[in-house]
């Protein structure tokens, strides 16, 4: 499966958060990306997770915004 197809999963995941109220745009998210860099680079997201979860794995913390742009940016670029 190419990371399009999961970070369209990931962009319907999070809005479904935010449309309930779990997460809003402003607040900070846990992200875990690929071990492996793609050939330009890029080091795609693999998982978020919510502030009070904190993943066995190495992360960066972002706000859900962001996220949302480089995923629809990345999304975008097929």
């Amino acid at each position: 499966m190419s990371y399009f197809s999961e970070y369209e999963n990931l962009i319907q995941n999070i809005n479904a958060d935010i449309a309930v109220g779990i997460i809003a745009v402003t607040d900070h998210i846990k992200v875990v990306r690929k071990r492996k860099t793609k050939t330009d680079g890029y080091r795609p997201i693999n998982d978020y997770y919510y502030a009070s979860n904190h993943p066995k794995v190495k992360f960066e913390e972002m706000r859900v915004c962001d996220v949302l742009q480089e995923l629809l940016l990345r999304n975008m670029m097929r």
